[in-house]
């Protein structure tokens, strides 16, 4: 389970050849190599996949430079993709979306995409961000 985009933009902005400065910041602090055996080991594995010690932090870090990547994004995603990256973003900061009023739609998708992944992991969650971005990267591209 590779995620070769989001790699290769990891890769440059480590080196600074790609990104802002915060983005870059954000990628200074992934352990490459204890994120790519994260992020195998927990989309290897179940709904409950999850890592400890250095893998955990990596992944974590990971999922912080996937998020400041989103912003980096050529244009904006597709309301699916969205809801994907929400429902992901929530659960991997292990926060519940407020049930929504009766006739706010937009809240109720985003409450049932939520609703559909909230037994999943932390770790889970994050290494599911981080493939969405992945494809997103490959989709729709980067700014430099």
């Amino acid at each position: 389970m590779s995620v070769p985009n989001f790699s290769a933009a990891l890769d440059a902005s480590i080196k600074k050849e790609k990104f802002t400065p915060e983005v870059q910041a954000a990628a200074a602090k992934v352990d490459s190599s204890a994120f790519f055996a994260a992020i195998e080991t927990v989309l290897g594995g179940d709904d409950t996949a999850t890592v400890e010690g250095e893998l955990a932090v990596a992944l974590k870090n990971a999922f912080e430079f996937a998020v400041a990547v989103v912003k980096m994004l050529n244009s904006e995603p597709g309301n699916e993709d969205k809801l994907a990256l929400y429902k992901y973003f929530k659960r991997a900061n292990n926060q519940t979306p407020a049930s929504p009023g009766m006739f706010d739609i937009q809240g109720k998708y985003k409450y049932n995409a939520w609703k559909e992944i909230k037994d999943i992991s932390e770790a889970k969650a994050q290494a599911e961000y981080i493939k969405q971005v992945d494809t997103l990267i490959e989709k729709i591209g980067t700014r430099e």
